[in-house]
C-alpha cells in the first residue's frame, strides 16, 4: 500500500489519539496534499518544524497500528466481505470458512 494512502487510513483510525496540532499538520500533509513549505506558511512555523511534527505524528500512528491492529483488522474484514459478496452474487452457498474467518476477525482480531 502506498505510504501516503496508508497514512491517510491510519489518520482515520487513530487521528483522535493525536494532539489537535499533530492531527491538523498531518491532515494538511496527507489529505490536502500540501507541501511542507505550504503548511509552514499557513501555520507560521518553520518547514523543519512541520517536517518534525509530521514525522513524529506518523511514527505515533504506526506505533498505534502495531499495538492495536485496527487497520489490519479493517482490511481483513473488507477482504472477507468481498468474498462473501462474490459468493452471494454468484448464487453459490456461502463457504463456512468465510463465516468462520469473519467471526474470528470480529471476536479476536486479525
Amino acid at each position: 500500500m502506498e505510504k501516503h494512502i496508508r497514512l491517510g487510513i491510519l489518520l482515520d483510525c487513530y487521528g483522535p489519539l493525536l494532539t489537535e496540532r499533530q492531527r491538523s499538520l498531518l491532515d494538511q500533509s496527507v489529505n490536502e496534499d500540501c507541501s511542507l513549505s505550504e503548511i509552514a506558511e499557513r501555520e507560521g512555523i518553520s518547514r523543519q518544524g512541520v517536517r518534525d511534527a509530521v514525522a513524529k505524528a506518523s511514527g505515533q500512528l504506526e506505533e498505534y497500528e502495531a499495538k492495536l491492529g485496527l487497520m489490519a483488522r479493517r482490511e481483513a474484514l473488507r477482504a472477507e466481505l468481498a468474498r462473501l459478496r462474490q459468493a452471494v452474487n454468484s448464487g453459490e452457498a456461502i463457504p463456512g470458512e468465510i463465516i468462520q474467518r469473519l467471526t474470528e476477525i470480529c471476536d479476536d482480531g486479525v
